[in-house]
């Protein structure tokens, strides 16, 4: 029997501008009616879990030594109701084994999970096709991703590794046609993508939350997919067919360090093949955070070049996204993914571009300060002429001097004087 193969579709969110809005405050809602309204069935921040059912409680303790990390929830509304907990455990189960990831794969001084969201699943529809939407959302710092798998809901059969081939087949980008929560009865017109319709959800509850007193001013996005399969044999075709290329040679080198899976990332795509039964779900969640850490860096860089506006904000973003690249204290496979990011196309042309930006700005800044000069220069040269005037004054009154031939001879010599200085800076 065939394999089965799992394609998870990731998108980075990252606010550049937050603008304060004054607003009527409304009546505050319970959390549990918010989360019920935006489709949220777990949202978990700062050791507290959110849920329809409740508040609860959640304690981690990682033992460096064994490499294993312990977590420990209770029910602050209920301490004795032990299936809230375990129906709280399964539902957050895929943010424990990130958080697990987390300790193993990065360091805890540079990176740290800000909240973890699971989104309820729900229905859609592209080109006719009826796909299951299962979500997850998580931030890494100061952004947001959006992961989620797709199913055919007629045969509950997720969609396979060859279904995503060609930038036609990119579910990221791809509108819906219409859109069904399985709380609702019938379908509904809908143009966004599936990342988009997510996030909404999420940002309106963060909206309602905080009484709409901010609202973003700018967002950037990038997408990405990760293939879990063992059934791929040539793994740059395959990076190829998925990018919709040809004639092109890649050379993707595996970034794992063990024997229990194969782990290839390029730009906009992961791939991990040959993985052992007991690898598969480490490996998933280790493979989602390294990839979501490729897809941080891309997109600080898109941000720094394309929303900053000065060159000492420009210069400490860089120089904070370099910083990052030197890690210490995590395993050989980050620091292969890291090595790796580097190489990539994305990376280099990004850094370029920041690099061309920074240079730009320099220029900018210096003909600023030349302008600033010129316009000093001019000042000061009106200032010594008056000085002038007021020294014949001077000697006019002390000495008997003639005023009137003396101001015509120094008026001549500075207005001469100044046009010789005009002439040589506009030809310079």
């Amino acid at each position: 029997m065939r394999e089965q193969d799992t394609v998870v579709f990731m998108t980075s969110f990252k606010i550049n501008r937050l603008k304060k809005r004054i607003s009527l405050r409304p009546k505050k809602q319970k959390i549990s009616d918010l989360l019920v309204k935006h489709h949220i069935s777990m949202l978990a921040m700062q050791n507290v879990v959110l849920t329809k059912e409740g508040r609860f409680k959640l304690s981690t303790v990682f033992d460096e030594h064994r490499q294993l990390t312990s977590f420990q929830f209770t029910d602050t509304s209920n301490d004795e109701d032990r299936k809230s907990c375990q129906h709280v455990m399964k539902e957050m189960a895929w943010s424990l084994a990130l958080t697990h990831s987390m300790e193993i794969l990065l360091d805890k001084s540079l990176f740290e999970f800000a909240f973890f969201a699971s989104m309820e699943r729900f229905l859609v529809t592209i080109n006719s096709r009826l796909l299951q939407v299962d979500p997850i959302v998580f931030c890494l710092n100061d952004v947001v991703f959006v992961h989620f798998e797709l199913i055919d809901f007629q045969t509950s059969i997720p969609l396979t590794k060859d279904e995503i081939l060609g930038r036609s087949n990119n579910y990221n980008i791809i509108p819906v046609n219409s859109l069904r929560y399985f709380s609702e009865e019938s379908f509904r017109p809908d143009n966004r993508n599936i990342s988009d319709i997510i996030i909404d959800n999420l940002n309106n509850y963060f909206d309602m939350f905080t009484s709409n007193k901010f609202s973003t001013a700018d967002v950037s996005h990038l997408h990405n997919i990760l293939v879990f399969s063992n059934d791929i044999v040539a793994v740059d075709d395959y990076f190829l067919q998925v990018m919709g290329a040809e004639k092109l040679k890649l050379s993707i080198k595996n970034l794992s360090t063990t024997n229990v899976f194969e782990y290839y990332s390029f730009d906009g795509l992961g791939v991990v093949t040959s993985i052992a039964d007991e690898a598969k779900p480490q490996s998933l969640s280790d493979c989602q955070l390294l990839e979501s850490l490729k897809m941080y860096f891309y997109i600080n860089q898109y941000a720094n070049f394309t929303i900053t506006e000065n060159l000492q904000e420009t210069i400490d973003r860089q120089m904070h996204i370099e910083r990052l690249v030197f890690v210490h204290g995590v395993p050989i496979i980050t620091l292969n993914l890291l090595d790796n990011l580097k190489q990539t196309d994305t990376y280099k042309r990004n850094n370029d571009a920041i690099n061309f930006k920074v240079s730009f700005l320099t220029l900018h800044h210096e003909r600023r300060k030349s302008s600033n000069a010129v316009l000093l220069n001019i000042l000061l040269y009106i200032l010594s002429y008056i000085g002038g005037i007021s020294a014949l004054e001077v000697l006019h009154n002390q000495f008997c001097w003639p005023f009137t031939p003396m101001a015509i001879a120094l008026s001549v010599i500075f207005v001469g004087l100044g046009i010789c200085w005009v002439y040589y800076e506009r030809k310079k």
